[in-house]
Protein backbone atom coordinates (compact mmCIF):
# COMPACT_ATOMS: atom_id res chain seq x y z
CA UNK A 1 0.00 0.00 0.00
CA UNK A 2 1.50 3.19 -1.08
CA UNK A 3 2.30 6.23 1.48
CA UNK A 4 0.12 8.33 0.37
CA UNK A 5 -2.50 9.43 -2.20
CA UNK A 6 -5.91 10.62 -2.88
CA UNK A 7 -8.19 10.46 -5.92
CA UNK A 8 -11.38 11.70 -4.51
CA UNK A 9 -13.20 12.67 -1.33
CA UNK A 10 -14.79 9.43 -0.70
CA UNK A 11 -12.44 7.35 -1.13
CA UNK A 12 -11.91 4.55 1.96
CA UNK A 13 -9.39 6.62 3.88
CA UNK A 14 -6.41 4.92 5.26
CA UNK A 15 -3.96 7.63 6.77
CA UNK A 16 -5.32 10.71 7.87
CA UNK A 17 -3.45 14.05 9.70
CA UNK A 18 -4.85 16.00 12.37
CA UNK A 19 -2.96 18.26 14.99
CA UNK A 20 -4.40 17.85 18.54
CA UNK A 21 -4.17 20.86 20.29
CA UNK A 22 -2.98 22.11 23.20
CA UNK A 23 -2.07 25.34 25.01
CA UNK A 24 -1.90 27.70 21.86
CA UNK A 25 -5.93 27.78 22.09
CA UNK A 26 -5.05 30.54 24.65
CA UNK A 27 -3.79 32.95 21.76
CA UNK A 28 -7.02 32.37 20.25
CA UNK A 29 -9.32 33.30 23.57
CA UNK A 30 -6.35 36.26 23.90
CA UNK A 31 -7.83 37.59 20.30
CA UNK A 32 -10.91 35.47 18.91
CA UNK A 33 -11.48 38.08 16.10
CA UNK A 34 -7.57 37.86 14.84
CA UNK A 35 -8.15 34.19 14.58
CA UNK A 36 -11.13 34.09 13.06
CA UNK A 37 -13.10 32.47 16.46
CA UNK A 38 -16.50 32.85 17.05
CA UNK A 39 -15.88 33.44 20.50
CA UNK A 40 -13.32 32.16 23.55
CA UNK A 41 -12.94 28.70 23.74
CA UNK A 42 -13.06 26.30 27.11
CA UNK A 43 -9.91 24.89 26.04
CA UNK A 44 -10.28 21.64 28.25
CA UNK A 45 -13.22 20.42 26.57
CA UNK A 46 -11.91 21.39 22.97
CA UNK A 47 -9.11 19.36 23.78
CA UNK A 48 -11.30 16.78 24.86
CA UNK A 49 -13.49 16.66 22.30
CA UNK A 50 -11.27 16.74 19.51
CA UNK A 51 -9.36 13.57 21.43
CA UNK A 52 -13.04 11.98 20.75
CA UNK A 53 -12.50 12.38 16.97
CA UNK A 54 -9.39 10.84 17.12
CA UNK A 55 -10.82 7.88 19.13
CA UNK A 56 -13.17 7.56 16.67
CA UNK A 57 -10.92 7.36 13.98
CA UNK A 58 -8.59 4.24 15.83
CA UNK A 59 -11.91 2.57 16.36
CA UNK A 60 -12.66 3.05 12.23
CA UNK A 61 -9.17 1.65 11.70
CA UNK A 62 -7.87 4.70 10.21
CA UNK A 63 -4.06 5.43 11.13
CA UNK A 64 -3.89 8.99 12.58
CA UNK A 65 -0.75 10.70 12.08
CA UNK A 66 -0.52 13.59 14.84
CA UNK A 67 1.49 17.13 13.85
CA UNK A 68 3.47 17.47 16.78
CA UNK A 69 4.57 13.35 16.68
CA UNK A 70 5.80 14.16 13.35
CA UNK A 71 7.48 16.97 14.14
CA UNK A 72 9.22 15.99 17.48
CA UNK A 73 12.20 16.23 15.81
CA UNK A 74 12.10 19.63 14.83
CA UNK A 75 12.90 22.04 17.93
CA UNK A 76 11.77 25.36 15.30
CA UNK A 77 8.85 24.39 13.98
CA UNK A 78 7.65 22.53 17.46
CA UNK A 79 8.18 25.95 18.91
CA UNK A 80 5.98 27.65 15.82
CA UNK A 81 3.37 24.81 16.82
CA UNK A 82 2.28 26.49 19.52
CA UNK A 83 1.82 29.83 17.81
CA UNK A 84 -0.74 29.16 15.66
CA UNK A 85 -4.48 28.44 17.49
CA UNK A 86 -5.97 27.89 14.10
CA UNK A 87 -3.44 24.67 12.99
CA UNK A 88 -6.19 22.24 14.60
CA UNK A 89 -7.86 23.05 11.11
CA UNK A 90 -5.30 20.99 9.49
CA UNK A 91 -7.15 20.83 6.47
CA UNK A 92 -6.86 24.20 5.14
CA UNK A 93 -2.86 24.65 4.60
CA UNK A 94 -2.48 21.66 2.55
CA UNK A 95 -4.12 19.08 0.36
CA UNK A 96 -3.20 15.88 -0.92
CA UNK A 97 -3.10 14.76 -4.55
CA UNK A 98 -1.41 10.86 -5.86
CA UNK A 99 1.96 13.08 -6.60
CA UNK A 100 2.28 14.46 -3.03
CA UNK A 101 0.61 17.78 -1.17
CA UNK A 102 0.03 20.90 -2.34
CA UNK A 103 0.93 23.55 0.02
CA UNK A 104 -1.31 27.15 0.47
CA UNK A 105 -0.14 30.14 1.35
CA UNK A 106 -3.16 31.39 4.02
CA UNK A 107 -5.88 33.87 3.21
CA UNK A 108 -6.03 35.45 6.92
CA UNK A 109 -2.50 36.41 8.19
CA UNK A 110 -2.31 35.03 11.26
CA UNK A 111 -2.64 31.67 10.06
CA UNK A 112 0.61 31.93 7.61
CA UNK A 113 2.73 30.46 10.46
CA UNK A 114 0.73 27.26 10.06
CA UNK A 115 1.82 26.13 6.73
CA UNK A 116 5.66 26.01 7.23
CA UNK A 117 4.62 23.89 10.25
CA UNK A 118 2.53 21.49 8.02
CA UNK A 119 5.39 21.30 5.10
CA UNK A 120 7.61 19.52 7.59
CA UNK A 121 4.86 17.36 8.94
CA UNK A 122 4.58 16.39 5.40
CA UNK A 123 8.18 15.47 4.51
CA UNK A 124 8.92 13.79 7.74
CA UNK A 125 6.31 11.61 7.15
CA UNK A 126 8.00 10.95 3.16
CA UNK A 127 5.29 12.87 1.59
CA UNK A 128 6.82 15.36 -1.87
CA UNK A 129 5.47 18.52 -2.00
CA UNK A 130 4.05 18.56 -5.59
CA UNK A 131 3.21 22.08 -5.49
CA UNK A 132 3.88 25.26 -3.23
CA UNK A 133 1.95 28.18 -3.02
CA UNK A 134 3.80 31.73 -2.64
CA UNK A 135 3.31 35.56 -1.86
CA UNK A 136 1.13 37.15 -3.05
CA UNK A 137 -0.92 34.33 -4.17
CA UNK A 138 -3.59 32.89 -1.44
CA UNK A 139 -5.57 29.78 -1.02
CA UNK A 140 -7.15 27.59 1.77
CA UNK A 141 -7.88 23.67 1.52
CA UNK A 142 -11.46 23.97 2.58
CA UNK A 143 -12.32 25.82 -0.83
CA UNK A 144 -10.79 22.68 -2.48
CA UNK A 145 -11.85 19.08 -3.19
CA UNK A 146 -11.15 15.95 -5.56
CA UNK A 147 -14.12 14.71 -6.92
CA UNK A 148 -14.88 11.10 -7.80
CA UNK A 149 -14.79 10.87 -11.84
CA UNK A 150 -11.27 12.51 -12.16
CA UNK A 151 -12.58 16.43 -11.12
CA UNK A 152 -11.47 19.23 -9.41
CA UNK A 153 -13.59 21.87 -7.60
CA UNK A 154 -12.14 24.74 -6.43
CA UNK A 155 -13.62 28.49 -4.77
CA UNK A 156 -12.36 31.65 -5.35
CA UNK A 157 -13.16 32.82 -2.45
CA UNK A 158 -12.94 36.14 0.33
CA UNK A 159 -9.20 33.97 1.28
CA UNK A 160 -8.33 32.85 -2.32
CA UNK A 161 -6.92 34.82 -5.81
CA UNK A 162 -7.34 34.29 -9.17
CA UNK A 163 -3.80 33.57 -9.30
CA UNK A 164 -4.13 30.40 -6.66
CA UNK A 165 -6.80 28.81 -8.64
CA UNK A 166 -5.05 29.08 -11.97
CA UNK A 167 -1.92 27.85 -10.46
CA UNK A 168 -3.94 24.55 -9.28
CA UNK A 169 -5.65 24.11 -12.52
CA UNK A 170 -2.63 24.46 -14.32
CA UNK A 171 -0.78 21.91 -12.06
CA UNK A 172 -3.84 19.05 -11.61
CA UNK A 173 -4.36 19.54 -15.74
CA UNK A 174 -1.24 19.36 -17.04
CA UNK A 175 0.48 16.31 -14.51
CA UNK A 176 -3.39 14.35 -15.62
CA UNK A 177 -4.03 14.55 -12.02
CA UNK A 178 -7.68 15.55 -13.00
CA UNK A 179 -9.28 15.99 -15.79
CA UNK A 180 -11.48 18.52 -15.04
CA UNK A 181 -11.21 21.80 -13.15
CA UNK A 182 -14.70 23.50 -11.88
CA UNK A 183 -13.84 27.07 -10.82
CA UNK A 184 -16.60 28.55 -8.81
CA UNK A 185 -16.57 32.20 -7.82
CA UNK A 186 -18.06 32.18 -4.58
CA UNK A 187 -20.26 35.17 -3.41
CA UNK A 188 -18.63 37.83 -0.80
CA UNK A 189 -18.45 36.93 2.59
CA UNK A 190 -17.90 33.08 2.11
CA UNK A 191 -14.38 31.71 3.24
CA UNK A 192 -14.50 28.31 2.23
CA UNK A 193 -16.42 25.93 -0.44
CA UNK A 194 -16.91 22.73 2.63
CA UNK A 195 -19.93 24.99 4.24
CA UNK A 196 -22.06 25.02 1.12
CA UNK A 197 -20.88 21.63 -0.67
CA UNK A 198 -19.20 18.17 0.07
CA UNK A 199 -19.29 14.74 -1.74
CA UNK A 200 -20.74 11.89 0.10
CA UNK A 201 -20.28 8.15 -0.34
CA UNK A 202 -21.99 6.31 -3.34
CA UNK A 203 -21.63 10.05 -5.46
CA UNK A 204 -24.01 12.11 -3.15
CA UNK A 205 -23.64 15.88 -3.14
CA UNK A 206 -24.61 17.83 -0.69
CA UNK A 207 -25.24 21.05 -1.42
CA UNK A 208 -26.72 24.31 -0.12
CA UNK A 209 -29.22 25.73 -2.84
CA UNK A 210 -29.27 29.05 -2.03
CA UNK A 211 -25.59 29.80 -2.68
CA UNK A 212 -24.42 26.53 -4.91
CA UNK A 213 -27.74 27.03 -7.47
CA UNK A 214 -26.68 30.40 -8.13
CA UNK A 215 -22.77 30.58 -7.88
CA UNK A 216 -20.63 31.31 -11.54
CA UNK A 217 -18.92 28.02 -12.22
CA UNK A 218 -16.14 28.11 -14.94
CA UNK A 219 -15.27 24.69 -16.63
CA UNK A 220 -11.54 24.01 -17.62
CA UNK A 221 -10.44 21.06 -19.69
CA UNK A 222 -6.67 20.45 -20.82
CA UNK A 223 -8.31 21.70 -24.00
CA UNK A 224 -11.03 23.77 -23.55
CA UNK A 225 -12.69 26.45 -21.08
CA UNK A 226 -16.69 27.25 -20.66
CA UNK A 227 -19.26 28.67 -18.17
CA UNK A 228 -21.68 26.77 -16.81
CA UNK A 229 -23.92 25.95 -13.60
CA UNK A 230 -22.08 23.30 -10.50
CA UNK A 231 -25.50 22.22 -9.59
CA UNK A 232 -26.93 21.08 -13.45
CA UNK A 233 -23.50 19.68 -14.15
CA UNK A 234 -23.81 17.74 -11.18
CA UNK A 235 -27.22 16.48 -12.05
CA UNK A 236 -26.07 16.00 -15.80
CA UNK A 237 -23.38 13.96 -14.39
CA UNK A 238 -25.98 11.45 -12.44
CA UNK A 239 -25.03 12.69 -9.01
CA UNK A 240 -27.77 12.24 -5.81
CA UNK A 241 -28.08 16.06 -4.59
CA UNK A 242 -28.64 16.04 -1.01
CA UNK A 243 -30.14 19.39 -0.51
CA UNK A 244 -29.76 21.53 3.38
CA UNK A 245 -31.38 24.54 4.37
CA UNK A 246 -29.76 28.00 5.55
CA UNK A 247 -30.37 27.11 9.05
CA UNK A 248 -28.42 23.54 8.71
CA UNK A 249 -26.16 25.25 6.71
CA UNK A 250 -24.99 27.64 9.81
CA UNK A 251 -25.33 24.27 12.00
CA UNK A 252 -22.44 23.24 9.96
CA UNK A 253 -24.04 20.36 8.16
CA UNK A 254 -22.53 20.42 4.65
CA UNK A 255 -18.85 19.76 7.24
CA UNK A 256 -18.75 16.30 6.62
CA UNK A 257 -15.81 13.73 6.05
CA UNK A 258 -16.39 10.38 4.74
CA UNK A 259 -14.41 7.63 6.14
CA UNK A 260 -15.52 4.80 4.20
CA UNK A 261 -18.15 3.28 1.50
CA UNK A 262 -20.67 3.90 3.84
CA UNK A 263 -19.51 5.87 6.88
CA UNK A 264 -18.74 9.44 7.75
CA UNK A 265 -18.05 11.71 10.29
CA UNK A 266 -19.79 14.78 12.08
CA UNK A 267 -20.62 16.87 14.63
CA UNK A 268 -23.83 16.30 16.41
CA UNK A 269 -26.91 17.65 15.85
CA UNK A 270 -28.86 18.24 12.07
CA UNK A 271 -30.88 15.68 12.82
CA UNK A 272 -32.53 15.33 9.33
CA UNK A 273 -29.54 15.80 7.27
CA UNK A 274 -28.16 12.66 9.38
CA UNK A 275 -31.67 10.86 8.69
CA UNK A 276 -31.06 11.57 5.06
CA UNK A 277 -27.79 9.72 5.04
CA UNK A 278 -28.93 7.20 6.73
CA UNK A 279 -31.34 6.39 4.09
CA UNK A 280 -28.77 6.57 1.19
CA UNK A 281 -27.12 3.49 3.84
CA UNK A 282 -24.47 5.69 5.09
CA UNK A 283 -23.14 5.67 9.04
CA UNK A 284 -22.81 8.87 10.77
CA UNK A 285 -20.01 8.91 13.61
CA UNK A 286 -21.06 12.21 15.39
CA UNK A 287 -18.70 13.90 17.50
CA UNK A 288 -19.80 16.59 20.36
CA UNK A 289 -19.28 20.14 18.48
CA UNK A 290 -20.39 22.79 20.72
CA UNK A 291 -17.01 23.80 22.06
CA UNK A 292 -15.04 22.99 18.45
CA UNK A 293 -17.23 24.77 16.19
CA UNK A 294 -16.53 28.36 18.17
CA UNK A 295 -13.43 27.85 16.23
CA UNK A 296 -15.68 28.37 13.15
CA UNK A 297 -14.44 25.16 11.74
CA UNK A 298 -15.73 21.72 11.79
CA UNK A 299 -14.62 18.03 11.20
CA UNK A 300 -14.08 18.45 7.61
CA UNK A 301 -11.81 21.24 8.52
CA UNK A 302 -9.55 19.65 11.14
CA UNK A 303 -8.29 16.80 8.74
CA UNK A 304 -5.83 16.26 6.24
CA UNK A 305 -6.43 13.10 4.80
CA UNK A 306 -3.29 11.79 3.80
CA UNK A 307 -4.28 8.32 1.88
CA UNK A 308 -7.39 7.22 0.44
CA UNK A 309 -7.43 4.05 -1.96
Amino acid sequence: MPNYGINHESGTLKRVMVHHPGKELELANADPVAHHFDMPVDTKRFISDHQELIDAFDEAGVEVLKVRDLIADDEEMMVQSYKAPNLVFVRDSSSMTNNGAMLFRMGLPTRREETPVIKAAHEANGVPIALEMKEPDTFEGGGFALLEGGTAVAGLCDRATQGALTQMADYLLNSKLVDLFIQLNMPEGIVHIDGQFCELPGKVALIHPPVMEEVHSIFRTRDETWEGSITEWLREENWDILEITSQEEYDMAANFLTVDKDLAFHYTGNPRVMQECKERGIDVVQIPGEEMRKGMGGIHCMTCPVLRV
